[in-house]
């Protein structure tokens, strides 16, 4: 029942219902203004826009026709956005899909650097390095390596934390940043979580893949590799004592532990460094078995 000014709409005439979620985004960030008080005299429209954040920005001369179509203008506005040089901070809660759609070329290019440590190629045949949130992941930090400096929070699966196939990601994201935080709220159900004392753990979503909270944070220097601290915290339990916890605390509040990531795994939790040193003193089963195929 608030009113809200019609310049701050999106012109999208009668695709509205073709994409409300969009709509509804701009009509309560308008409505969040006006109740901060935020002067609407201004005739300018919110700068929230309808794209594929995962494909290249196009040549936005080509794509204003003669009959001034509101997508096209759309399409313009968003691709000055994504040609933006300034952005420092990237936020979400990133799709997940591990048989993703968008396998563009920019993004396929982006990710390949995903793909190699120090240089040497991670020889991985079957990943889920595709997977749209990883994705995600490596597009905020391209935005974030063009000024040098900035943060991404996202809240994602968990999987990239310890799963052997992004250890390439891991000591990439290293290479880039100065503090990683990761508050693991687990609630894997593929995995059958449950809490250390042994009672039932949930996810703070209606999923079966577990999340974690991430943040990211680049300062505007030059460094190596070793000078990237991870900071590392679990959350088990019922779903109402996660949200509980989440909606009063902040980072100061949270017992992190400081994880020193190694080769060759550059795993970014906690972990038993004797018992694994003892199980890489065995063989390789592709030494063993010449012929071999994915499980």
């Amino acid at each position: 029942n608030q009113y809200v000014p019609e310049h701050l709409l999106p012109r999208l005439n009668g695709f509205e219902l073709m994409m409300a979620p969009y709509a509804v985004a701009h009509m309560k960030l308008a409505m969040i203004l006006k109740d901060t008080g935020y002067n609407f005299e201004r005739n300018e429209r919110l700068q929230v826009y309808l794209t594929n954040s995962l494909e290249e920005p196009g040549n936005s001369d080509n794509q204003i026709n003669l009959f001034e179509d509101p997508l096209a203008f759309e399409s313009v506005s968003a691709n000055s956005v994504k040609k933006n040089n300034g952005i420092n901070v990237v936020i979400g809660n990133p799709p997940y899909s591990g048989i993703s759609s968008n396998n563009n070329d920019y993004i396929a290019e982006l990710i390949d650097k995903y793909k190699y440590v120090n240089g040497v190629y991670f020889n991985e045949r079957k990943h889920w390095l595709n997977d749209d949130y990883v994705k995600f992941i490596r597009l905020a930090q391209e935005y974030i390596s063009r000024v040098n400096q900035g943060i991404m929070a996202f809240i994602n699966p968990h999987g990239y934390i310890d799963n052997p196939t992004f250890r390439a990601m891991r000591w990439n994201l290293m290479q880039e940043y100065d503090l990683i935080y990761i508050l693991n709220l687990h609630g894997n159900i593929n995995r059958k979580e449950k809490c250390p004392d042994g009672s039932k753990d949930e996810n703070v979503f209606d999923i079966q893949q577990g999340v974690s909270i991430n943040f990211f944070v680049k300062n505007k220097t030059q460094k190596k590799r070793a000078e990237c601290k991870v900071y590392y915290a679990d959350l088990y339990g019922l779903r109402d004592y996660k949200n509980d916890f989440l909606n009063i605390k902040s980072l100061d509040d949270i017992q992190w532990t400081l994880v020193i990531p190694t080769e060759p795994f550059y795993l970014f939790k906690p972990s038993a460094v004797s018992e694994r040193n003892n199980y890489e003193s065995g063989f390789k089963l592709t030494d063993l078995f010449t012929e071999y195929t994915a499980g």
